[in-house]
């Protein structure tokens, strides 16, 4: 047994899920409201996916599940051009990705090191980021998509705007993440903890 300094999140039950509803709420009004008006080149970045990255790392796969739920209805509800995409694509999609950014459950993490296979994990800023992008990368792509099978002929600006509309979400969930973790956890604080040695198995 041995003693060690860690710096680990002190925050309560109650602040998270507040906030959690804080993001919910804000982002839609933002998306919907705010981020028309703060389009580059007639392309906007996606602040919903941005909120679903977040949520993803921050709280794991069935709330992310969760959030993308309700922003795909509120979407439908808001552009229902192609009946049922934005329902369909914005929980399937962050399914999806959750399985490749999302923490590792409690059980998992004490599995593997109980028998000696953890691997170190990316950082938490930087699986947010690539969640959010490869959100916003699918979505672009169901997009495209349809407009190829409603008979119109894709060009190269379908694409460019494809691609700015990935690389504008992508930085708008860059300069949002820190501070957003902040206010959901809260900063780090030294705390004393035990550390035993892991328990290791062989095989007979």
């Amino acid at each position: 047994m041995q003693k060690i300094v860690s710096a680990r999140y002190q925050t309560s039950f109650l602040r998270r899920y507040l906030m959690l509803a804080f993001l919910v709420v804000m982002g839609y009004l933002c998306q919907v409201c705010v981020i028309p008006y703060c389009s580059i080149a007639s392309v906007a970045p996606n602040l919903l996916y941005v909120v679903i990255g977040i949520v993803t790392v921050a709280y794991g796969k069935l709330r992310a599940f969760w959030v993308a739920m309700i922003f795909g209805l509120l979407m439908e509800i808001m552009l229902p051009s192609v009946p049922f995409v934005n329902l369909a694509v914005y929980p399937l999609s962050t399914l999806f990705c959750s399985f490749a950014f999302a923490d590792k459950p409690l059980k998992t993490l004490e599995y593997e090191r109980a028998t000696n296979q953890h691997k170190k994990e990316l950082p938490a800023w930087l699986r947010t980021l690539l969640c959010t992008a490869l959100n916003i990368l699918v979505y672009e792509v169901v997009n495209v998509t349809y407009i190829y099978l409603g008979g119109n002929a894709l060009r190269l600006h379908h694409f460019v705007k494809a691609f700015l509309s990935i690389l504008y979400t992508s930085l708008l969930c860059f300069g949002l993440l820190f501070p957003v973790r902040r206010m959901i956890f809260g900063p780090k604080k030294q705390v004393l903890v035990l550390k035993s040695a892991p328990v290791t198995f062989q095989r007979g």
